[in-house]
């Protein structure tokens, strides 16, 4: 009988112990993240609490997110955006990926790239990844899909030495 107990017991405590952890982290995530709105295009997500965001940064991006500056000195800052392109015509989406990195590489001209297949909110999607050969140069990653006639991309940029090393 008092076998049983001890076992009994041990096993409520593992129990209590993972809602905790689960609580612990669920809580964490909560104060961690701060959710973004845009109804108009039907966009929600998370983002880093403390993250500056700038809505319609230009022509194309529907929102901007970027990391705080550390201090004056900073020039660059890590930022996430999220731009849509409506398609004048229907092209395939390997077009569309041709297209995207062709622009990127016009504008990171040192960029070593790679691209991989993934699935973005259920559709067909593409990373695409460029890793400066400058030692004090930038990493661009974006993730490219196409959705009901629209072009989306989800770009994050930070520097090199940040991002291979985030401390």
């Amino acid at each position: 009988m008092d076998r049983k107990k001890l076992v009994l017991f041990g096993l409520s405590a593992v129990l209590l112990a993972g809602i905790g952890f689960l609580s612990w982290l669920w809580i964490r995530d909560l104060l961690s993240y701060v959710r973004y709105t845009n109804e108009k295009e039907g966009i929600s997500m998370k983002y880093p609490r403390g993250w500056e965001v700038i809505p319609s940064p230009d022509g194309g991006a529907i929102v901007a997110f970027a990391k705080p500056k550390a201090n004056e000195l900073v020039l660059f800052r890590a930022n996430w955006n999220i731009s849509s392109t409506r398609l004048a015509q229907p092209i395939s989406f390997e077009q569309y990926v041709e297209a995207a990195n062709d622009q990127i590489q016009f504008m990171f001209k040192d960029a070593v790239p790679s691209a991989e297949p993934v699935k973005l909110f259920g559709h067909e999607g593409r990373k695409l990844v460029y890793v400066s050969r400058e030692e004090d140069g930038l990493v661009l990653i974006s993730y490219v899909f196409i959705y009901k006639g629209v072009a989306y991309n989800i770009t994050y940029m930070d520097e090199k030495a940040a991002y291979l090393d985030p401390k």
